[in-house]
């Protein structure tokens, strides 16, 4: 299929999505020099979405990544060294979506052996790889027609809506006590906004810590 096509039906996917979607537009220079980059097959799902936005947010909540912008980092930098976290638990994952709450989108490449090319769910609630049972482009359809409202109602609060309309891209909710704990409680707990490489860092630290 052609990369015109592919992203024709991409953009059918959100723009008949009953979410709130926002996609950033991008510019196909500065894509496909990410493509490049990344070795990212451009006949792809995943290469659509870098060639040709700045990456996607749906409901303010999930943010898919695609090309760096002046506003926010592009798929090379969140799969960079700048990310600064623990290596041994994010070699061999292809980071291409984050969330709010903290929680990591990632392309099993090599880190487990069960699993290969689906993409996996870092859970900020249990510090934990989760296999999702989908590959790239199935993940894509889900978080445009799925029920991704199910998948987060353990992490979500009562006003999380008007809470998080404007925090950025590249921000997230440090929620603690952590969702992690046995203390948090999402009615009472602190929610503040920090970039998301310092909630990342945190709960990549803790998850070292609690499963040596």
């Amino acid at each position: 299929m052609q990369r015109q096509e592919l992203w024709r039906e991409v953009l059918s996917l959100f723009n008949n999505s009953n979410k709130q979607v926002h996609i950033y537009e991008g510019m196909e220079t500065v894509g496909m020099a990410e493509i490049e980059n990344m070795g990212i097959d451009i006949n792809s799902v995943l290469g659509v979405i870098v060639l040709y936005t700045q990456g996607i947010s749906i409901e303010n909540w999930i943010r898919v990544l695609g090309q760096k912008s002046n506003e926010h980092n592009g798929i090379s930098q969140y799969n960079s060294e700048q990310v600064n976290v623990d290596d041994a638990i994010m070699k061999g994952m292809l980071m291409v979506a984050q969330d709010i709450a903290g929680g990591v989108f990632a392309i099993n490449k090599s880190r487990f052996t069960e699993g290969i090319d689906q993409v996996w769910y870092f859970a900020p609630d249990t510090l934990e790889w989760e296999c999702m049972d989908m590959n790239y482009g199935e993940f894509v359809a889900w978080l445009a027609q799925g029920n991704t409202n199910e998948f987060y109602e353990s992490m979500r609060w009562e006003t999380w809506e008007n809470d998080c309309h404007n925090i950025d891209f590249d921000q997230v909710c440090l929620i603690y006590p952590f969702l992690w704990s046995n203390e948090c409680d999402l009615r009472t707990a602190t929610k503040k906004v920090v970039p998301f490489r310092e909630l990342l860092g945190i709960n990549m630290e803790y998850a070292k810590k609690l499963f040596a």
